[in-house]
């Protein structure tokens, strides 16, 4: 049984709002923090299945893994914004929208 697209706008309304606040309170927080808020948006994600939104979250956990530090955020946060009134789900979309964070970081 699909959503109905009243029930998505709500959903994208509400994961931009966690982007956003995430985002404003970015520099406060810890990786461990941001880590577990990051989480929450790729759960409610794919809960509604929003793969972009999703796998964005996903790479940007295991940036986190491997990073003490925040500096490589907003590149990811940018782009799950993005990814959230992206239709699309497939698989493509999801790779295209990992590779403008890397051209984001590295050029």
């Amino acid at each position: 049984m699909g959503v109905n697209s009243e029930t998505m706008l709500i959903v994208r309304a509400e994961i931009c709002d966690k982007i956003d606040a995430l985002a404003q309170g970015l520099n406060q927080l810890s990786p461990s923090q941001v880590a577990r808020k990051v989480d929450d948006i790729r759960t409610s994600a794919q809960s509604y299945g929003m793969l972009p939104v999703a796998e964005l979250a996903r790479g940007f956990e295991k940036a986190l893994a491997g990073s003490l530090s925040t500096l490589f955020a907003r590149p990811f946060l940018d782009a799950m914004r993005d990814a959230v009134g992206c239709e699309r789900v497939d698989p493509q979309i999801s790779e295209a929208f990992l590779a403008s964070i890397n051209q984001r970081l590295y050029g």
